[in-house]
């Protein structure tokens, strides 16, 4: 990895002159982590903000499995241990004893997990983690420390995404039951590390040492999590030592060099970035219509103008070293001409592009609108109008799940596995997290063939299939992986998971 010292300018000095005598500014025993924008939800079932959410999530609770710190290992967490059958459909796990939850709510024990799973199973749950336990038919209480997990087909991905995730962590059955979900989504009771204390007015998370934590202590005794949208924001408040833990602009990274309070790394990302056409109404229900956007619609361009160059274009879902990797093609308007592109207007019904508008949804930081403003700068080259909606990350998920825009800008954080990462593009995600609002029964099948094989081979050829059948739809287009690039002051060391995402009950002070 690339380390770094940060040196700001004249300019940004002066700038933070403002920020210095804010009273949030990091206390001695506090750990201040810049978060990119508001959580949405605490409750490990309903996860809707990845980088936002899961910060929090993973300091409150534990799940039975955990990935190893620093690797996608995974190691027991609340399982001391457990057995798998040899269909592969039968798994017994044993718990440890005495763990206790948060705030008097008593004990972890095996009613605790059959809760946490089938809560995100049943039919009224709307859960959008159901296909996490696709293959889950019920948890069995075999005692007060033993559980078993029947599936209806062997899983290839339990252990690999779905136990070590969100959908795996492990929540109070005595906590939800008594606050209901609504609640309980903003006042979380778990296991972990440290224990929720307030959500306050400007969207800070506060969360407390667990003292009673089954595992080492944390080192710092609180912890909070602020929203800071744009990483301009957080350079900016890192300066000022108002946070501890923060993220910095592409376009600022190449000035990283000589400043002592500062330092700075750079991780591959495992998300993806991607154009989403809603397939699902007028205009972009026209397949031709898609297929000359993608020609208009340049990724490269993106890349340099909201990427500072920085970033490699994506052809997949995928990291090319992930099984079933399949490289999509270019689809360059150089190579085709406008001519072709034209034609393909013409085609959908709109020759030389006449009365075409589109509507692109997207959120309110700088990156998404100047994203909005390179596509629609494209798209007016062929007399095609779009109108940028640039709203709060609350209203642009609304209007994702009822599917009321034509065009968006997606990030979606991805696993080691793939069988998660595609999962968000089968039929059922319509209304929910399939972005496209696309349905293509085939893909469906495909998915649900790889997720009960433990064939690697198999699944990968199916996620092979699946991705070529994306690319014949021309549902939208991949732009880039990504990278992580976060940095810290000097008075802290952060542990980081092999894609940059702090953990923060692992970040000690170099002061104590």
């Amino acid at each position: 990895m690339l380390k770094n010292k940060y040196i700001f300018t004249l300019i940004t000095t002066v700038l933070l002159f403002s920020l210095l005598t804010n009273p949030a500014a990091a206390q001695d025993d506090s750990l201040n982590i810049a978060i990119p924008g508001r959580a949405q939800t605490l409750d490990p079932a309903y996860l809707q903000r990845v980088l936002s959410d899961w910060p929090v999530m993973n300091s409150v609770f534990n799940g039975l499995v955990k990935y190893k710190p620093g690797t996608f290992k995974v190691v027991p967490d609340l399982a001391k241990k457990w057995e798998i059958s040899e269909n592969g459909t039968e798994i017994n796990f044993q718990l440890k004893e005495g763990v206790q939850f948060h705030k008097d709510y008593g004990e972890f024990t095996a009613k605790d997990v059959k809760f946490s799973f089938e809560r995100i199973i049943a039919e009224d749950a709307n859960s959008p983690e159901a296909q996490s336990f696709s293959n889950l038919e019920r948890v069995e209480i075999v005692d007060k420390y033993t559980v078993k997990l029947i599936l209806s087909q062997p899983m290839g991905r339990l252990f690999t995404s779905t136990l070590p995730f969100n959908a795996g962590l492990i929540v109070s059955k005595k906590a939800v039951e008594e606050m209901g979900r609504k609640e309980f989504s903003s006042n979380p009771i778990g296991t972990g590390p440290y224990v929720f204390k307030e959500w306050d007015v400007n969207n800070n998370i506060t969360l407390q040492k667990n003292k009673n934590y089954f595992e080492a202590e944390a080192d710092y005794g609180e912890i909070v999590f602020m929203p800071m949208a744009d990483p301009t924001s957080q350079e900016l408040a890192l300066q000022a030592g108002e946070i501890d833990i923060g993220q910095l602009t592409l376009d600022n990274f190449d000035q990283i060099s000589q400043m002592e309070e500062f330092e700075a790394e750079i991780f591959p990302d495992l998300a993806v970035q991607y154009v989403a056409f809603n397939t699902s109404k007028e205009p972009l229900n026209n397949k031709k219509l898609r297929e000359a956007l993608r020609y208009i619609i340049n990724p490269e361009e993106i890349l340099v103008g909201a990427f500072a160059g920085k970033a490699e274009k994506a052809y997949s879902i995928l990291l090319e070293d992930m099984i079933g990797y399949w490289k999509a093609p270019d689809f360059k308007l150089k190579e085709v001409g406008k001519d072709y592109v034209w034609n393909l207007l013409a085609e959908a019904g709109y020759p030389e592009g006449e009365g075409l508008e589109l509507e692109y949804v997207t959120d309110s930081t700088q990156k998404r609108r100047l994203i909005g403003a390179l596509i629609q700068d494209q798209l007016s080259q062929f007399n095609i109008d779009l109108n940028v909606k640039a709203m709060e990350v609350g209203p642009k998920i609304e209007s994702w799940q009822e599917g009321s825009y034509d065009i968006t800008y997606a990030r979606f954080t991805n696993t080691v596995d793939p069988g998660y990462n595609f999962q968000w593009y089968l039929s059922e995600q319509i209304g929910k997290w399939n972005l496209f609002q696309w349905s293509n029964k085939k893909y469906d099948r495909l998915w649900q063939e790889a997720e009960t094989s433990l064939n690697t081979n198999k699944r990968a050829e199916n996620y092979r299939k699946m991705q070529q059948l994306m690319n014949e739809d021309s549902i939208g287009i991949w732009v880039t992986h990504g990278v992580k690039t976060p940095a810290w002051n000097t008075e802290v060391e952060p542990v980081f998971s092999p894609d940059g995402v702090v953990l923060p009950w692992l970040t000690t002070s170099s002061e104590k």
